[in-house]
């Protein structure tokens, strides 16, 4: 069996594999539905669907998962299924109105490129620094304004073995549409009333080498995250790489799997550096 998967050092790790699963065929049998015993009054994430308007992300639809009492608590819990709605420009309020507290709050420590700016020493004045709402069950990170409170940022975690952030945060079954770049023949052929289909759908285990090959130009080098600046720096996997395309950077690993999807207002593009980086 050929491993991925390599350490620093060249070797790759052992792998050993079970299958347990009920039915006459593995490839046929899809997980159980999470049993409500397993709840323990939190919400889940069943599917996330991005928004986006021809070439721009304006949001996110969540369809969650959660226990709640119908009639009374002496009939038990059942499980029920929520729509919400999340956008950018939504303030603090908003989003914990739809998706209820975070599992925790993350302060991005300042930028250390920002000394070199002109007014670095008005930096010396201002405590305060955009922070994040991170949910771990629903395996996704919103990032606020320090100033505005608004969102500004989603990050979207797939939780694969091998990632520096592996087992913090449940998978998020994201889904993206984007829309392929027409060729020259497509564009001489196309009508300019016909709305274009041609899209890619990309999923949490879409392979980076699939969208690489349908949407980003070979040409374009990728940002290299070693994360030194971490307070935990003894990550044995190595680093990863962020490619930006429109409105969305996808942090990718060696071995060609998605680790998050970072989305942005293209009117304040960052650096191609996912959450807590």
């Amino acid at each position: 069996m050929t491993s991925s998967l390599h350490y620093p050092n060249g070797t790759s790790p052992v792998v050993s594999k079970m299958a347990i699963y009920y039915g006459n065929s593995l490839k046929d049998t899809k997980p159980p539905p999470l049993p409500l015993s397993c709840f323990h009054n939190c919400t889940f994430l069943e599917s996330l669907e991005v928004i986006r308007n021809r070439d721009t992300t304006t949001g996110l639809k969540l369809t969650l998962l959660t226990e709640a009492f119908e009639l009374s608590r002496l009939s038990g819990p059942v499980q029920k299924n929520l729509i919400r709605t999340i956008k950018f420009g939504d303030t603090v309020q908003d989003i914990v109105a739809a998706l209820g507290s975070p599992n925790k709050v993350f302060y991005k420590e300042e930028d250390k490129m920002k000394i070199h700016a002109q007014n670095s020493h008005k930096l010396l004045t201002s405590r305060s620094s955009d922070y994040f709402y991170n949910y771990f069950n629903l395996g996704m990170d919103v990032l606020f304004d320090a100033n505005s409170h608004c969102v500004k940022k989603f990050v979207l975690h797939t939780n694969y073995p091998g990632h520096y952030n592996f087992n913090m945060y449940h998978r998020c079954q994201f889904t993206i549409s984007l829309r392929m770049p027409r060729t020259p023949e497509q564009r001489g052929t196309m009508l300019v009333d016909v709305p274009d289909h041609n899209t890619q759908v990309v999923t949490a285990f879409t392979k980076w080498d699939v969208i690489q090959e349908r949407l980003v130009k070979p040409t374009e080098r990728p940002v290299v995250l070693n994360r030194t600046s971490s307070t935990n720096t003894t990550n044995p996997f190595g680093s990863t790489y962020c490619y930006g395309y429109q409105d969305i950077i996808f942090e990718v690993m060696r071995n060609k799997h998605i680790a998050s999807v970072t989305l942005y207002q293209k009117a304040s593009k960052p650096t191609a550096k996912p959450a807590g980086s």
